[in-house]
């Protein structure tokens, strides 16, 4: 009895949050339309006080937090098997980036060779870039490093010299930094992988680029700004793909819906299938070579035809303006004189022409269709072609439905496509599921107000450590561990549903971080929870160059991470958050992908009061946790050469202080740390033990 009042309680609870929510929808509502008339209106007004800059129009949340001393420079290692060729990388970036032109002949990347400056509190880019020169952003280090060749026993520490030092206000925001190394012939050091000696021959590229760069470069991928190459051949699109869920995420955080993508991608090729079938028919334009072309010459077949067009119009019109908002974002000064109206009326006059279809040809369609001797010719087919498939074919319908039906039953699959029976087996399952995704999300949705201020406002331990009590700098250094065979994990324990790998990597993460904030127990004791940001990205961030770079991106959750020493209890208590995680954030989890993709979340508020939200919960939430994750670790650069490993140091800012991004490339963990410089020298005790931990703790 007691439990039945518990959750009838707990269902007022929800109950009361969802009516509360939709009170607050109008006030949501007016708050967006007033940022987003505000915004546009302060971009009016500075862009006509400041013609030669371009005004931001990003609503990313770097961007509201960015200050020149804390900036959102994310910074990628590259670690390259082979020798050392600087003239030919300075090349392939001058080729393939900063030189590169699309067929109009304009730069295909003109915010590469632009400064970034603020203005008025937003950010704007300077539209005069002659001053730019490819030797200020691609260099070569030095050899030496406080009296010492650069080599595997102190690129941590050069690499996080480097990373200390920003890059001139006076330049464009980004640097690639070459850096050849020679052959250790001192014994390793701590912390470094003792086959360092027998290494073959390698280099380090260390490339910094501003958020901005990335996010208003429509077209700019961060393969392209690493100049890296995935060495798997692809196809663009592989249909046996479409029917198969993603890739599990590391933690495996939140389960996407599944059946209603693929219920959305097999309509979607059906349609596809359907019009390219059509077209073949209908289509004048495009049949094969020495095929004589469809002659216009009845009701029906005109009108497939003035489909066919105005089907091609409305593509048309979205891709030229697509491309007229893309060449704005560009160059502030593109201007076109053709109006809404005008293009459609020209992209219509160019598909009618191209078609041959005009009003004689209509007219005379029209009377050729109605012909009595052309409708009784007609109706006579249709006559025909109904008896044929209803009486005569009956049997043969018959027969191929009771085969897929036999098939379905006994062999789970039938080669009878057209049949409704395999059509029924194909759909009302996946119909089904769709319906009980839908209806899932629907009750999340109820849940979501709930969820979200339990989530940020009272989970969230109030625990004090020294993260809290530090003063930060902005600048920002890094560390990074060895790398770590995911098999001899494997040879050691035993994982299931129960225990994930991805459990114990973070249990030993965990661990890492409780031996960091160890070190200053005497002025504050270690936590028992630590309140943590954590999201994931696929390798194909790094390797592709097509499609949307940004659904390589998964979403945020919010972690408590229990902190201790690891063992068996450690990890089944992670286990246990994590598909807590899994049950109660899914809402969090979509609306942070939302606004990755397209700012809805800053959109709803004016920027003062998003900056507001943001240091608040920065401020609870100092730890940001990024899991990289790949089925393979094989990379390669466009010039040619083998990439060994690559990092991302996420850069932690307004009160975050500590980035932790635990990379998996196929069966290899290697952990890199960004964080601010006053964390220095201790910092480094978290890769160390990190590594001590995943190689020694037995649960």
């Amino acid at each position: 009895m007691d439990k039945l009042w518990q959750e009838f309680k707990s269902f007022l609870k929800t109950l009361l949050c969802f009516l509360l929510a939709l009170l607050l929808l109008p006030l949501l509502l007016l708050s967006f339309l007033c940022a987003h008339f505000g915004n546009e209106l302060a971009n009016y007004v500075l862009s006509i006080k400041y013609p030669n800059l371009t005004i931001s129009n990003s609503k990313k949340i770097r961007s509201m937090i960015d200050t020149p001393k804390n900036a959102g420079i994310f910074h990628f290692l590259l670690q390259v098997e082979g020798p050392c060729c600087f003239e030919r990388i300075k090349q392939q970036y001058a080729a393939q980036l900063t030189d590169l032109r699309d067929k109009t002949g304009m730069l295909r990347f003109p915010k590469l060779r632009q400064k970034l400056v603020t203005c008025w509190g937003q950010y704007a880019w300077v539209n005069d870039s002659s001053g730019f020169s490819i030797n200020n952003h691609v260099l070569l280090s030095t050899h030496k490093y406080r009296g010492r060749a650069v080599n595997e026993s102190n690129i941590q520490e050069y690499v996080s010299e480097l990373a200390t030092k920003y890059i001139p206000s006076d330049l464009p925001q980004w640097q690639v930094i070459v850096i050849p190394t020679t052959l250790a012939n001192t014994s390793t050091s701590e912390g470094e992988s003792p086959e360092a000696n027998s290494s073959p021959e390698r280099y380090y590229i260390l490339v910094k680029v501003h958020h901005l760069i990335i996010a208003e470069e429509d077209d700019l991928h961060v393969s392209e700004m690493l100049q890296l190459q995935d060495t798997e051949r692809r196809a663009v699109l592989d249909m046996e793909e479409l029917d198969q869920p993603p890739s599990h995420q590391l933690s495996h955080f939140v389960r996407q819906p599944q059946h209603i993508r693929k219920l959305v991608k097999r309509l979607v090729r059906l349609v596809v299938c359907r019009w390219q079938q059509f077209i073949y028919e209908f289509e004048s334009l495009e049949t094969p070579d020495g095929y004589t072309r469809v002659q216009v010459r009845d009701l029906s077949q005109l009108l497939s035809l003035a489909l066919i067009v105005i089907v091609n119009v409305v593509l048309g019109y979205r891709h030229t303006m697509d491309m007229r908002r893309k060449m704005q974002r560009r160059f502030s000064g593109y201007r076109n004189g053709m109006g809404r109206l005008q293009t459609i009326q020209a992209i219509l006059r160019r598909e009618c022409e191209q078609r041959n279809l005009n009003w004689e040809l209509a007219t005379a369609a029209l009377s050729h269709s109605l012909q009595p001797a052309n409708i009784a010719k007609a109706w006579t087919k249709f006559v025909w072609r109904l008896n044929m498939n209803n009486v005569l074919l009956l049997p043969y319908h018959i027969y191929c439905e009771l085969m897929a039906l036999w098939d379905v039953c006994f062999r789970g699959r039938t080669n009878f496509t057209d049949t409704y029976c395999a059509r029924l087996h194909l759909y009302v399952p996946l119909l089904l599921y769709a319906q009980l995704e839908l209806l899932k999300i629907c009750y999340e949705l109820f849940k979501a107000p709930r969820n979200i201020y339990e989530v940020l406002f009272v989970q969230p331990t109030r625990e004090l450590n020294i993260l809290h009590k530090k003063s930060y700098a902005g600048r920002k250094i890094v560390s990074f561990s060895k790398s770590i065979d995911g098999a001899a994990l494997r040879a050691r324990h035993k994982f299931g549903e129960k225990l994930r790998e991805s459990d114990f990597s973070l249990t030993c993460l965990a661990g890492a971080v409780h031996d960091y904030l160890e070190t200053f127990a005497q002025e504050l004791p270690v936590p028992s929870l630590l309140n943590t940001t954590c999201r994931t990205v696929e390798k194909g961030y790094f390797t592709d160059r097509t499609g949307d770079k940004l659904d390589h991106i998964g979403g945020v959750v919010f972690l408590q991470l229990p902190l201790r020493l690891p063992d068996a209890l450690h990890a089944q208590q992670l286990h246990a958050i994590v598909e807590g995680i899994r049950q109660q954030q899914i809402i969090i989890y979509l609306a942070s992908i939302g606004q990755t993709k397209y700012s809805v979340l800053t959109a709803l508020f004016p920027h003062v009061l998003t900056k507001i939200f943001i240091n608040f919960f920065s401020n609870n939430f100092p730890i940001t946790i990024t899991e990289i994750y790949g089925a393979t670790s094989e990379f390669q650069s466009t010039w040619g050469q083998r990439v060994e490993d690559v990092l991302l140091f996420r850069p932690p800012q307004s009160k975050t202080c500590l980035s932790l991004n635990l990379h998996r490339f196929g069966d290899k963990y290697r952990l890199a740390i960004m964080a601010d410089t006053h964390l220095a020298p201790d910092h480094t005790i978290i890769t160390r033990s990190f590594e001590h931990y995943m190689e020694t703790v037995t649960l």
